[in-house]
């Protein structure tokens, strides 16, 4: 049952005589520990100057409807330094260090201070002691701070970065027609009050930091990775002509969260027969019908780090023989891309590789008279980094050990498309999760079947073989 905002607003005045707060208490036990993200803020204020200050907000709580929001999630920045989830906090780091209350440091944390009326509608929070004690985020400050503390470190710096730049920098006005540029006005209000202060929203040192993955973050994003193999396994096994888009993606994700993952880390793509051709399909209504492709692209979220898999399958669990040259065509594509993932190579190899096979391919099938048409069904890039973002932060330079990026590319073949009939309503991506290593790509993913006589014996082998 939910209550009326109005109603909620009024027992939080009155308040609850003698309320007590409840001991915090947090439930992950294989996250990253605090020494870890200490050195990672370390790292960062010692790439700076000490005319430098660098402040990273929290995400904005997202309002669904009415007094419904949206499921929280923190912004990766954030996340990344400090490992707090909750709303309402900031990490601001000075390298050259800034004394408050006698407290000599290079960095400060803000959060919202606990409240034991509002605890009893929306749940225990950290609160600035257990920042301290949980996080290992000292001095940690009550939020209400933060600007009177900016007041009197900006007078002293010359740049301030703000990391992602704001939560949320503009703001629509539908009816004028017109935007309200939230970080415009930031930067005027600075300037006046500050007129020598420099405004950053890019740091190019935590994306390239972000971009190379630590043992921590490589477990964490394996076991987002098994989470979606076991998932997409369940999945396929199961599926069979006449379900719903909706039904597979229920198997899906219900696997997510009873293997303990915390939410998908975008919307499930379950794209059927023509669906299957559009890139980000999320509706996910349509009834699938015998003779469809289904491609799938899903990716569980596990202590913030994500995973991002596709894979095509037939639901009547046999591809037809123009879905499987295709396919085949695709596989090849994508091997070649992979193979190219070497350390020392540029961030382009991958696509360079991929696109050559498929422009090669569509060519010898007929689809295709010269290569340039190649992006006529191959229309997106093949890689991406991977991590607390599905689309991570990187610098898109040579790529690096210990970088994780994705591997996909795809054919999309909708109706009406100038080729023979017998290719339309084909939509095949394959997608995986390749680590860059010193010895060559390494595939996380790996053991979900991707050759098509691999994906029709899972799919057969089940009780609900057809």
């Amino acid at each position: 049952m939910k209550f009326p905002i109005a109603v909620v607003l009024a027992l939080l005045l009155l308040g609850q005589a003698g309320a007590q707060l409840l001991p915090y208490e947090r439930y992950e036990s294989d996250g990253i520990p605090p020494d870890v993200y200490r050195e990672r803020r370390l790292h960062l204020v010692a790439s700076h100057t000490d005319r430098a200050a660098i402040l990273l907000l929290s995400a904005d709580v997202r309002n669904r409807q009415n007094d419904v929001d949206y499921e929280y999630r923190q912004n990766s920045n954030l996340l990344y330094l400090t490992g707090c989830t909750e709303p309402r906090c900031a990490l601001l780091l000075v390298p050259g260090g800034f004394t408050w209350n006698g407290t000599h440091s290079t960095e400060l944390f803000f959060i919202e201070p606990r409240n034991p009326d509002r605890e009893t509608w929306t749940g225990i929070r950290m609160g600035p002691t257990e920042a301290e004690r949980v996080l290992g985020l000292r001095p940690a400050l009550e939020y209400s701070a933060l600007k009177e503390v900016l007041d009197s470190l900006l007078r002293h710096r010359d740049t301030l970065y703000i990391a992602s730049g704001l939560p949320t920098p503009s703001v629509e006005l539908p009816i004028a027609g017109t935007r309200i540029e939230v970080e415009q006005l930031l930067r005027n209000w600075l300037h006046e009050r500050f007129p020598g202060l420099i405004l950053r929203t890019s740091l190019r040192t935590l994306a390239a930091m972000r971009e190379v993955k630590d043992a921590h973050e490589l477990r964490l994003l394996q076991k987002a990775i098994d989470i979606t193999l076991d998932a997409f396994e369940a999945t396929m096994r199961n599926a069979k002509p006449g379900m719903a888009e909706y039904e597979l993606e229920a198997i899906m994700e219900y696997h997510f969260r009873r293997a303990g993952a915390e939410d998908v880390g975008y919307p499930s793509i379950i794209g059927s027969g023509t669906n299957g051709c559009i890139l980000h399909y999320q509706t996910n209504r349509r009834t699938t019908r015998t003779g469809d492709l289904v491609l799938a692209d899903c990716g569980a979220e596990y202590r913030g780090y994500t995973a991002d898999i596709t894979r095509t399958f037939p639901i009547s669990g046999r591809f037809s023989p123009e879905q499987r040259q295709l396919y085949l065509l695709v596989l090849e594509a994508q091997d070649s891309a992979i193979a190219s993932a070497q350390v020392g190579a540029p961030f382009r190899a991958t696509h360079r590789a991929a696109e050559s096979v498929i422009a090669r391919g569509l060519m010898e099938l007929g689809i295709i008279e010269s290569p340039n048409e190649v992006r006529r069904y191959f229309m997106h890039g093949t890689s991406h980094y991977l991590g607390l973002d599905v689309h991570d932060a990187g610098t898109y330079g040579s790529l690096r050990t210990g970088t994780v990026i994705t591997v996909e590319p795809g054919i999309y073949i909708p109706p009406g498309s100038p080729c023979d009939p017998k290719w339309w309503n084909i939509g095949i991506r394959i997608e995986d999760d390749i680590l860059i290593t010193d010895s060559g790509p390494v595939n996380l993913s790996a053991r979900l079947p991707r050759h098509p006589d691999a994906i029709e014996a899972l799919m057969n082998a089940s009780p609900a073989a057809r």
